[in-house]
């Protein structure tokens, strides 16, 4: 399935700039989560009128509207693949190749919102990272 990329923006009320566009055709060609400078390498590539305090801006903005998911064991950045769905992503990060794969579960996410409220707190998302071995790297593993 392609991913729009130029309705992404729209849909988020945000202008279709150059900058937007290829940091997001960046992190829909990543098949792992890239950080700032290897976002801002792969573009200069193309695009030679960007830099690294624009990469930043970018990505905060893409993070705060749900575009992105940051990963803090690695730093780094990818797309989110279940963009407009309210719930709990949980995001499975390969420790050996690197790969991230994101699926969604509406138990878990009653779960930690009865929890937070039991607490005091009104989360505003949800998102887990679960690190360890995926299938394709168990097979050759073995």
């Amino acid at each position: 399935m392609a991913i729009d990329i130029v309705k992404i923006l729209h849909r988020h009320d945000l202008r279709s700039t150059t900058a937007r566009r290829l940091v997001l055709k960046v992190l829909v060609d990543g098949k792992k989560p890239l950080t700032h400078k290897q976002i801002l390498q792969r573009i200069k590539e193309e695009y030679d009128s960007i830099n690294l305090v624009s990469i930043y801006r970018i990505i905060q903005k893409f993070e705060e509207l749900g575009i992105v998911h940051s990963h803090s064991r690695s730093g780094g950045f990818t797309l989110c693949s279940l963009i407009g769905d309210s719930g709990h992503h949980v995001l499975l990060s390969c420790e050996q190749c690197g790969k991230v794969e994101e699926c969604m579960d509406k138990e878990l996410c009653k779960k930690e919102n009865e929890i937070a409220k039991e607490n005091g707190f009104s989360p505003t998302s949800h998102l887990n990272e679960i690190i360890g071995v995926c299938e394709s790297c168990q097979l050759c593993n073995t």
